[in-house]
């Protein structure tokens, strides 16, 4: 594609067909975690594997074991084509050996591997340790048996790094004064880029270690990013920016350095999206009172086609002109918030005076038959009085 031909040539991965990210992800992504935010962002092709991590598999282990086959690529081919794996706290016994070379394997040919601290990472707490599988020979930390080290404050190391300088790392937010997570002791050959230290000095523990092993890169975070040991994390206001630029990084390509831009932007694309589903639930509504909303859906389609055009510029790094073109599709989708509305509020309308005619002639009606029955019958003559009679036959009648 000519989005990548843009691109510095660098070892870096991406779909050759659409310029997008593919990521695996493995994990709690029902709980609040990023993976909302990577299924907004323009960049990143985002594909579930596993729906929950460790709190269904202490549950049902047979069943947590039968859902990653159903869930996890079926080849080595088909997970060998995701850039970026995401190992977000299942338990590591719910795999098949196979599975975990694959995970191996496909970071020594180029994919970027991320395993998040939690009670089933690393060594595990208490969850069995990752240790004596396939995927300690990729990871820039060592596995140590039922490992954690809380609470430490964040220091820096590597300021000078690429994913370490496209974060606001200088200024000193909530989730950075108390961490606590797995033990990882990093590993030779690996860079740690951040670590947590006690503030009386008894333990340093590695925050972010990162290492290119192969022809991948491999990172590790000691802290979770998922509740609850990622609450505060969750909290920091770039935490998407943080989520997306990790698997750009990840995935050797270039990470934007225009922060405020990017941040900007991408709450663009999830207001667009939150939009659009609001449209589409006035749509929904208003379909089922009887309206007619073709209109509302041309104007949708119009709106979709300039986000379309905004996110070819967005994955050809062009993000002031994807900007300006999304802010104009989103004024696009507005107009058909609005109309939707009003089209909705019509049909309410006719539904009322259909109502108000219906409930009014009723009345008229039964105030009439009420009047005729009531009212009216004085102008009948009364019967002074009934009694028996007999006929000649001296029958009563």
């Amino acid at each position: 594609m000519v989005i990548l031909l843009i691109i510095p040539a660098i070892h870096c991965r991406r779909d050759p067909e659409t310029g997008r990210i593919r990521v695996l992800y493995v994990g709690d992504m029902i709980r609040p975690s990023p993976y909302p935010v990577m299924e907004t962002e323009p960049l990143i092709d985002v594909r579930v594997a596993w729906p929950v991590g460790g709190d269904l598999t202490q549950t049902s282990l047979p069943y947590a074991k039968k859902a990653i086959r159903q869930y996890i690529p079926r080849t080595y081919e088909s997970l060998s084509e995701s850039d970026v794996i995401v190992i977000d706290n299942p338990d590591v016994t719910i795999f098949e050996p196979r599975y975990l070379n694959w995970f191996r394997d496909s970071v020594l040919a180029g994919s970027g591997f991320f395993m998040v601290g939690g009670n089933a990472a690393f060594g595990g707490r208490p969850n069995p340790s990752w240790g004596p599988t396939a995927v300690q020979e990729i990871l820039p930390v060592w596995c140590v048996d039922f490992g954690w080290l809380e609470y430490g404050r964040l220091r820096v190391i590597e300021h000078g790094d690429e994913l370490v300088t496209s974060l606001p790392m200088d200024k000193r937010w909530e989730w950075m004064e108390m961490l606590g997570g797995n033990e990882i002791p990093a590993r030779e050959g690996a860079l740690v880029l951040a670590d947590y230290v006690d503030p009386m000095g008894w333990f340093t523990n590695p925050f972010w270690v990162v290492w290119d092993v192969g022809e991948g890169r491999s990172l590790a975070q000691s802290v979770d990013w998922t509740p609850a040991g990622g609450t505060l994390l969750m909290r920091w206001p770039y935490y998407a920016d943080y989520a997306v630029n990790l698997m750009i990084y990840l995935s050797k390509n270039p990470v934007p350095t225009d922060l405020d831009l990017l941040h900007r932007i991408r709450g663009m694309y999830l207001d667009y999206r939150s939009t659009r589903n609001y449209v589409f639930s006035v749509v929904d509504f208003g379909e089922r009172l009887g309206a007619n909303m073709n209109r509302v859906y041309g104007v949708v389609e119009e709106a979709d086609g300039g986000r379309e055009s905004s996110v070819e510029k967005y994955l050809a790094y062009e993000f002031a002109g994807a900007a300006e073109i999304l802010g104009e599709s989103i004024e696009v989708l507005r107009e058909a918030s609005a109309l939707a509305f009003e089209i909705k509020e019509r049909s309410m309308l006719w539904i009322f005076l259909i109502e108000w005619i219906t409930v009014t002639s009723t009345f008229a009606l039964s105030g009439t038959l009420v009047w005729s029955l009531m009212v009216r019958r004085r102008l009948y003559r009364e019967a002074n009085a009934t009694r028996f009679t007999s006929d000649r036959s001296g029958r009563e009648s």
